[in-house]
């Protein structure tokens, strides 16, 4: 088979040229292609601000004043006439040692009650009371019951001198206020009227 021949070239074209480093004329270089513009920010949406309403005053309760405690005077103690005289309930215990001797009494046929009863009355009628506080005299006692009770009238200001002075509050009777002058008293009494009746009754 006959080779084919190799086309000989003349001249040079100037489209045509064997030098590859420069880009074919047919190729154009591809220049980048702007690009768009980045889209304009989004305006901000105006903000529509809400009248601000004045703020509620604050209201504060001032604590009320509490009330002082006034204590209410005291009343003054009213002072009896001089010439008054109140009834007060005067009372005796038997000494142990006399009671012994009214039991002998008894032997003999005297009621130890009746003893006792003469000598209160007489105990009564002889009483002074004094302004003058005397406490209870120490002694051994029968019960009250066996003793000796009744009533006397007495200086009203002098007993409220006494209570005045002794029993500010009150706590104790018209009576044990002068218990301590009468009961010696009686003791004394009731020990004549068992001599008188042992005497007698011998």
């Amino acid at each position: 088979m006959p080779r084919k021949k190799r086309t000989t070239l003349a001249g040079t074209d100037p489209e045509y040229t064997t030098d590859f480093s420069q880009p074919l004329p047919t190729n154009k270089v591809a220049t980048p292609e702007p690009q768009d513009a980045a889209p304009a920010p989004a305006k901000p949406k105006p903000v529509v601000e809400k009248p601000k309403q004045p703020a509620a005053k604050k209201t504060t309760t001032k604590p009320k004043p509490t009330p002082k405690t006034t204590t209410p005077p005291k009343k003054p103690v009213a002072k009896s006439d001089p010439s008054e005289k109140r009834e007060i309930a005067v009372a005796a215990a038997v000494k142990v040692d006399q009671d012994a001797k009214l039991r002998a009494l008894e032997a003999k046929g005297i009621s130890p009650k009746d003893a006792i009863t003469l000598a209160g009355r007489r105990a009564v009628d002889r009483f002074e009371p004094k302004a003058e506080f005397i406490p209870k005299a120490e002694a051994e006692r029968m019960p009250m019951r066996d003793g000796y009770k009744s009533t006397k009238r007495v200086s009203a200001a002098m007993l409220d001198a006494l209570r005045d002075e002794h029993d500010p509050l009150r706590l104790s009777s018209d009576g044990a206020m002068l218990r301590g002058q009468f009961e010696p008293l009686f003791w004394t009494v009731l020990d004549e009227v068992i001599g008188e009746l042992t005497e007698r009754f011998s």
